[in-house]
């Protein structure tokens, strides 16, 4: 017997649309075309069924000096609004072990309405945590993130190259945030001392030559050790570059930018409240954004993650705080979709299939979870988005299901938002209300990168 039967709808795929039901029972798509009667019916007419999103970048995991505001409940509250119904957030190596890092997250995530997975930042590369690797592997944790702007990973390069031959060897895949710490050093050190302090400073502190650097030494490393590497939001012209040359040379190359580089620039910076929008790589120009599109279009850009990390207006706008003490991040995950719809299918920047593409079959199968998630196909979780192409929205913070309290997009007018999302065949957003039970998230295993 179908358990629920969506009816009429257009299901959206990275290879094109057609008007069909679909089929759900035990979780996973059963069907898609003709559909027998069903215990739950959802009239989809007028409406485009989506893969649910899967989003690589996320922060939701505490740390033992750190709470996050929009943890995993509150965090994937918004990301199910939204149709995101996979995150995978990143947690911390903790006293030397990836693996408590791992537990922690676990811990944390026991309150999730969205599934989730995780990568695991390394801040301390020794044989032990090498030796770590392996195992977690095989347990489907298959990721590891690397901050290369720390000064950790500055001082200690050499060991980093070891954990990136060992995770080649165990199939994990590395995330990496590309900025040259040294130049960020010099700039911010140069400003400092020319008493340039505010906000209005951020950008010249971390220069778009210090993401090109960084992301050109990414790719040598990839090719020196043999890891697959997954650059975080690329926000550059002269990184786009680098990743589109890295991407010629190799499959183990992908890229991945953030929705703040799509929709904002530089300017926001002459404002007075322009902490709000502190984050790292700053906006930057209008020409880089467009630079942006086109890398999204061409595919040298294969995902957009949301680095979703918001924080308390009041904490973004403290008085007396230096350009590089500001705390960075922002909110993205309910707008992620809705926002890319709106800004490139209805702008007629992307095509329906591209934005299914980059939202949920790319980054699926770039972390190991194609095809069961990332999917609209028979026997993939039933993760499906009902979405309404005509809705039209305002952002709002006060309407959204993130703790925080501002929004970076307030009062954008916004075409096409979710009506109705399911994961694995649940109904956990219906018509404006999360309906989702906190704790019924999963954890997603990650296959090995492919040798």
């Amino acid at each position: 017997m179908t358990d629920v039967a969506i009816r009429g709808g257009t299901v959206v795929t990275p290879d094109g649309n057609a008007r069909a039901d679909l089929a759900i029972a035990g979780g996973r798509i059963t069907s898609i075309g003709a559909v027998g009667p069903a215990d739950r019916e959802i009239d989809a007419r007028g409406k485009l069924l989506l893969p649910g999103c899967v989003d690589l970048h996320t922060h939701l995991a505490s740390t033992p000096t750190w709470q996050p505001l929009d943890d995993f409940e509150h965090g994937t509250r918004a990301a199910v609004a939204g149709g995101v119904t996979t995150v995978v957030s990143m947690v911390y190596q903790e006293n030397g072990s990836l693996r408590a890092g791992i537990e922690r997250g676990l811990r944390d995530a026991t309150r999730a309405v969205a599934d989730f997975a995780f990568h695991v930042v390394v801040t301390d590369p020794t044989p032990a945590a090498r030796a770590e690797i392996p195992g977690l592997v095989r347990e489907g944790h298959a990721g590891l993130k690397v901050f290369m702007v720390s000064p950790g990973f500055a001082a200690r390069t050499a060991e980093y190259l070891t954990v990136y031959r060992a995770a080649a060897e165990a199939g994990a895949l590395v995330a990496v945030h590309a900025e040259d710490h040294a130049l960020i050093a010099k700039r911010t050190a140069e400003l400092h001392a020319a008493g340039r302090v505010g906000v209005e400073w951020f950008p010249q502190s971390r220069p778009p030559e210090a993401e090109e650097i960084a992301v050109r030494a990414a790719v040598i490393h990839a090719r020196e050790t043999g890891i697959a590497i997954y650059l975080v939001h690329l926000s550059s012209r002269g990184a786009l570059a680098a990743l589109r040359e890295g991407r010629a040379a190799s499959h183990r190359v992908h890229g991945e930018t953030r929705p703040l580089y799509l929709y904002l620039t530089r300017e926001r910076f002459g404002r007075p409240d322009a902490a709000l929008w502190v984050g790292q790589p700053p906006l930057r120009e209008a020409e880089d954004v467009a630079a942006v599109w086109t890398a999204l279009t061409d595919g040298t850009l294969e995902t957009v993650g949301t680095d979703h990390i918001p924080r308390p207006r009041a904490e973004k706008l403290a008085p007396g705080v230096t350009f590089d003490r500001i705390p960075p991040g922002v909110s993205n995950l309910e707008t992620l979709l809705p926002m890319l719809y709106s800004e490139g299918v209805a702008k007629g920047r992307l095509t329906l299939s591209r934005l299914v593409e980059v939202l949920a079959a790319a980054p699926a199968r770039i972390a190991g979870m194609y095809p069961r998630k990332g999917a609209l196909a028979v026997g993939s979780d039933a993760d499906v988005v009902v979405f309404d192409p005509g809705a039209r929205r305002v952002v709002r913070a006060t309407e959204l299901h993130s703790a925080c309290d501002y929004d970076p997009y307030e009062g954008w007018d916004v075409t096409g938002w979710p009506e109705i999302v399911l994961s694995r065949g649940d109904v956990v957003f219906d018509r404006g209300t999360v309906v989702g039970r906190p704790g019924r998230g999963r954890l997603v295993p990650r296959a090995p990168y492919p040798a």
